[in-house]
């Protein structure tokens, strides 16, 4: 019977195709269905994966064939490599159920498992059968199932096993009904390995001592140790004295051992410097089902043992095992996988996400913990398999696959490949293989055998679920090796394309370097030339001569050997002349594709070629630039007064007292509200200044390429604030910065600091109406009769700029009474309503308002404070003054009673201005009753008498987007209404900060 091999695309991924093959070169081996079965038992072909010699082996523990007089024995599959996939049987023994002492004990081959594992050296086969039951009579009617065993097959050329196969199994020696619970359960054959030094073979029964599990150890005995008269081994055979060997020898009592199933995996690899290798065995459910996995010597010895624990309930730590010398110290190295470790990450909960954890031996034989890889798929159990895939890219370090088998709906399972280092396993996998037409893709692993015999190792992954083994072929790994030269050993800045001679040629050799791989005429390699690879093409620097292009692409085949000579010229004028030209070449490997062919790939580690090209410069016998810059400032004005200032002027002054400086620039930072005008300098050196593309308030000013050594250069930076309302800080602050693109160049950071003055001119000025009273002096009744008379004080208020006032506040205080002594319930002074405020542009506007107060003090100043007052104003803010007539204000004080506001006699009032534009005015009106003639009744009208009223104003809020911390100014107006004047009055002014 015949296994075959179907080609087919299914869909792959590979994050990094190195080097196995993908997709069109990937072998798919699929049991051959028996037309005569009537139902579909399923085989679980690729439960299990081995090589022996030049054949890759395939169990199929539950096969069963058409012919077989046991029902669903197993199978093992033997398929060899050169021969297009043909697979046969392994003809271990055929028969049925055979007794094997008469009357006291037979077999039972039905559902035996045989090949759920297999092992292989060069002359022998070991495929393990641990549900064979042996059945045994204890002579008083009980009988007891063992279940366990080991098929030993010697290799013959003719595959003629049948009589060269022996069986192992414990329940078979000197079994007695005491055993029972030792090897009742024993599952023995449930792992099997070989060991090369000693020669032994390795079983574990994980069910035996009521599943704590036992390790076994038998010996690979001469040639002709086989008897074919015997298909069992006799009880008289003294396997005792050739070295059965078995851990643990006698049963524990502890019962908390129970269940732990030691030798679910094993392994065997050199951990104590010895020429023999130790046995590894994992215990998954020990250590309250955290794990283990035990490490001893060849001869089983319990003193010999080290314990590796897991760390984590339930991950099954040890569920695969893999020896491997990763990083080529010429040490074994242990990886360990978990596959139902739960993964905690960035918040999310990943169960049985899986983890591999990769213990590295040290040159006095201890295993440290390194490195660790956790699975990254919520169920996927990354670490179900492991394998020591050889080296399979030939760099010297042995590589690693490890397979994800288990994933939800929507993705596929997957198979990750490590490379090995100097430095150990590179976690990032440099290929991820994966497949949606096989479920569980990824149960078993086999590497380290070559199957298309092109030198390179290949990888056999199977599936239980469909039945399929993947064979995945390596590609052959081609070195592309690259010679450069140039006849200059720098570029010239002056190599431009108006250069007469051919002043730069680069020269390329290029060939393929691999002894191992018969090259072919169907190989072709293509190369691709750019220059100055790093930058834009706007910015590019070099270019070939002929084509005035930055990128050249030929072709060759890797059967041949070419070189090149390459001319090439400058641009004129570059900005980067300190930088080297970056040249890279790039290879893509094309094949033409045939059958049973597999193509080759290009060594991704030279599958680039990058070379600096270095630009001449004047930098000392270093070649490195060494500058040394200092900067200097200035600006105009002192102090920017908004609304009245635009232009801001900046000085900067940089100077070079080292080597040259290269690509070196000015950069200002304009604070928001100033714009950007124009520069200029007082240097014979061409400056270019600008706004950067993606800001409106950087300026970049190119000083020189190169800023030559002891340099100097002056600029003034014109700036403008053409909207002073778009300020928001004060003080205005720019921020410079010198920079050069020479090597350990530390950039120059200043400030220039601009003040911001911001308070508008206010003119605040009053008017009485009437502005004197001529009293009756006489004796006489018509004063009985006089009406009371209205008494009007208008207030102007008038913003002269340069800012608009967003908000101001105006206090008035009214005298109720002139006098005091008068009745308070009927004051002689009544204001009839609230202060009217009339926008001078918009009489009709009703955007202003005024309300009565109550002020915390009713202060008011004295007479003698108004010289005071007025000179200190005119002093401190003579621009912003009311001039005031001082020989009226003198007048006033010489000639009139003055009735000021103060106490409970006093009515306040506050209005508050919205905003007041430049060049606008409000009027702000106070309207009062004066009963006149119970005043004229009860004064002496000998006397004159003034009624006072006063007003401030004070801007609280300008229309910018910074609060200022500077006090505004305060102006205020005296009015007064003379009673019984000769003369003519006028306002009384003052301003007060």
């Amino acid at each position: 019977m015949f296994l075959f091999i179907i080609l087919f695309s299914s869909f792959v991924c590979s994050l990094y195709s190195f080097n196995y093959q993908t997709v069109e070169h990937w072998r798919y081996l699929k049991q051959e269905q028996s037309p005569f079965l009537l139902s579909k038992t399923p085989s679980y072909f690729g439960y299990s994966l081995a090589v022996h010699r030049s054949s890759l082996l395939i169990g199929a523990p539950r096969d069963h064939s058409y012919y077989d007089v046991v029902t669903r024995r197993g199978t093992v599959w033997k398929c060899e490599f050169y021969s297009d996939g043909q697979c046969q049987r392994l003809p271990f023994r055929r028969d049925g159920d055979v007794n094997v002492r008469v009357g006291t004990s037979f077999d039972n081959k039905t559902d035996q498992w045989l090949g759920a594992s297999i092992a292989a050296n060069n002359d022998n086969i070991i495929a393990g059968s641990p549900f064979l039951k042996h059945r045994v009579n204890d002579g008083q009617a009980v009988e007891y199932e063992i279940p366990g065993g080991a098929s030993i097959g010697k290799y013959e050329r003719s595959l003629s096993m049948t009589n060269s196969t022996q069986i192992y199994s414990p329940s078979f020696l000197n079994w007695h009904s005491r055993n029972y619970n030792q090897e009742g359960y024993g599952l023995f054959g449930f792992q099997v390995i070989l060991s090369k030094k000693p020669e032994r073979i390795i079983i574990s029964a994980p069910g035996s001592f009521y599943f704590r599990g036992e390790v076994h150890s038998l010996p690979i005995l001469e040639h002709n140790w086989i008897d074919s008269r015997h298909p069992f081994i006799a009880p008289h055979y003294p396997w005792r004295e050739l070295g059965w060997l078995r851990y643990p020898s006698n049963y524990s009592s502890n019962e908390y051992d129970d269940w732990c199933y030691r030798g679910y995996a094993v392994a065997v690899g050199n951990f104590n410097g010895d020429d023999n290798q130790e046995i590894i065995v994992s215990i998954p459910k020990l250590h309250n089902y955290r794990g283990a996995v035990e490490i001893m010597n060849s001869n089983l010895d319990e003193s010999s043992i080290r314990t590796i624990n897991g760390t984590q309930i339930g991950e099954y730590f040890g569920a695969s095992l893999c020896v491997i010398d990763i990083d080529n110290d010429g040490l074994d190295d242990l990886l360990i996988g978990a596959p139902l470790y739960t993964v905690k990450k960035d918040g999310r909960i990943l169960a049985d996400a899986g983890r591999v954890d990769i213990y590295y031996q040290t040159p006095e034989h201890n295993l440290i913990r390194k490195q660790t890889i956790e699975g990254t798929r919520d169920g996927g159990r990354l670490g179900h398999a492991i394998a020591n895939l050889g080296d399979i890219d030939k760099d010297g370090y042995n590589d690693v696959a490890i397979s994800i088998p288990f994933v939800n709906s929507g993705s596929s399972s997957m198979v990750h490949i490590y490379r090995g280092s100097k430095d150990g396993l590179i976690l990032t996998p440099s290929q991820v293989l994966q497949t949606l037409s096989m479920n569980g893709f990824g149960w078993a692993l086999q590497g380290q055998f070559d199957y298309d015999n092109n030198g390179y190792l290949d990888l056999a992954v199977s599936s239980i679920q469909t039945e399929t083994v993947a064979v995945i072929l390596s590609r052959p790994i081609l070195h592309v090796q690259t010679k450069l030269q140039h006849n200059s050993p720098t570029m010239p800045l002056n190599c431009t394309i108006q250069s007469e001679s051919t002043c730069f040629i680069l020269t390329i050799c290029i060939y393929i370097n691999d002894q191992n791989y018969q090259h072919s005429r169907r190989d072709t390699l293509t190369y691709e030339i750019q220059l100055d690879k790093d930058k834009d093409p706007a910015d590019q620097r070099l270019f070939f001569r002929e084509s005035f292009k930055s990128i050249k692409k030929r072709h060759f085949k890797t059967s041949d050997r070419i070189c090149h000579d390459y001319s090439l010229y400058m641009k004129d004028d570059i900005s980067d002349k300190l930088h080297p030209i970056r040249l890279q070449i790039n290879y893509v490997l094309s094949s033409k594709v045939e059958a049973n062919f597999v193509p080759p790939i290009l060594n991704p580690e030279n599958s680039t070629f990058d070379y600096d090209i270095p630009i001449q410069k004047d930098c000392g016998y270093d070649d490195i630039c060494v500058s040394d810059l200092h900067l200097t400032t200035s600006h105009w004005p002192d102090v920017y007064k908004v609304g009245l200032t635009k232009k801001i002027l900046l000085n900067m002054n940089v100077t070079n007292t080292g080597e040259n400086a290269y690509d070196t620039q000015c950069l200002i930072q304009l604070p928001v509200g100033v714009e950007y005008v124009r520069s200029n300098t007082s240097s014979t050196v061409n400056l270019y200044c600008n706004l950067q593309k993606q800001s409106d308030r950087l300026v970049v000013c190119h000083i020189g390429n190169p800023f030559l050594a002891n340099g100097n250069i002056s600029i003034q930076i014109h700036t403008a604030v053409n909207n002073y309302s778009a300020i928001e800080t004060d003080p205005l602050v720019f921020s410079i910065n010198i920079t050069s693109d020479n090597p350990d160049f530390k950039t120059l950071v200043s400030e220039i600091v601009v003040p911001v003055s911001s308070s508008p001119e206010l003119v605040f000025i009053g008017v009485a109406k009437p502005e004197q009273i001529a009293l009756d002096t006489s004796d006489n009744n018509l004063i009985k009769h006089a009406s009371d008379l209205e008494i009007v004080h208008t207030y102007t208020l008038h913003n002269k700029g340069p800012s608009d006032a967003k908000r101001t506040e105006v206090k008035l205080m009214w005298p109720m009474m002139p006098l005091s002594g008068f009745n308070e319930h009927q004051p002689l002074l009544q204001a009839n309503d609230l202060p009217s405020v009339i926008r001078v542009s918009d009489p009709k506007a009703k955007v202003d308002r005024c309300h009565i107060y109550q002020p915390t003090t009713n202060h008011v100043p004295s007479t003698d404070m108004y010289h005071p007052v007025i000179n200190r104003a005119h002093s401190t803010f003579s621009d912003n003054l009311i001039r005031s007539d001082s020989s009226s204000i003198q007048h006033f004080q010489d000639s009139s009673v003055p009735t000021f506001c103060h106490g409970p006699l006093c009515k306040s009032f506050i209005c508050y201005i919205d905003t007041l534009p430049i060049g606008h005015s409000v009027l702000i009106q106070l309207k009062a009753i004066l009963r006149l003639n119970q005043f004229q009744s009860k004064i002496d009208r000998s006397k004159t008498f003034a009624i006072i009223s006063n007003a401030s104003a004070q801007v609280r809020e300008i229309p910018l987007r910074f609060s200022s911390n500077k006090s505004s100014r305060q102006a205020i107006v005296y009015l007064k209404v003379c009673l019984s004047c000769l003369m003519r009055t006028k306002a009384i002014t003052s301003l007060h900060t």
